[in-house]
Formats: C-alpha cells, sequence, structure tokens
C-alpha cells in the first residue's frame, strides 16, 4: 500500500469519529442493548406463570427475580441512551 492510500485512510478515519458521531453511536448502542435485554427478560417473567402453575415456587422465584433484573438493566440502559442522546448526561 502506498503511502498516498494510507494517508486517506487516516483522514477518512478523522472526520468520521468526531465527538458527536461518537456519542450518537453509543446512545444509539445502549438504547439497542437495552431493547435486547428487555426482549430477553419479558418471556423469563412470564414463564414465571408455567413455573407456578407447575407447583414449583422455587424456579418461579428465580425466573421472577432474572427477569426482573434483565428488564430492570435493560430499561436502565434505555434511558441511559436517551439521556445521552437527548445531551442531558455528558459523555467525557
Amino acid at each position: 500500500m502506498s503511502d498516498e492510500k494510507h494517508g486517506d485512510m487516516h483522514r477518512i478515519d478523522s472526520t468520521k469519529n468526531t465527538g458527536d458521531n461518537l456519542k450518537r453511536r453509543d446512545a444509539e448502542l445502549y438504547v439497542l442493548l437495552g431493547g435486547f435485554l428487555v426482549l430477553l427478560g419479558l418471556p423469563v417473567v412470564f414463564g414465571t406463570w408455567y413455573a407456578v402453575q407447575a407447583g414449583l415456587m422455587r424456579a418461579a422465584l428465580v425466573n421472577v427475580i432474572a427477569g426482573l433484573s434483565l428488564v430492570g438493566m435493560g430499561a436502565g440502559s434505555i434511558f441511559y441512551g436517551l439521556a445521552i442522546q437527548k445531551g442531558l448526561l455528558k459523555r467525557p
């Protein structure tokens, strides 16, 4: 690879990774990760019903705690991403 092409690659990277672009990317990632965790936790919470119906109270308790933990972490990630997006929190 010649030096001219290598220099162009650095120029493209420096204009592409500005602070605003990184802030928007981080916010979008937090929202998407939070949405994934919420979607992962909801079936676990709803699965508690089947454990209760089968009389498995320990399994139901574990399902409720795990599901609510996943949903809580997901909701927190979504709100954090939205706060970054709206500029309420400053990223270093």
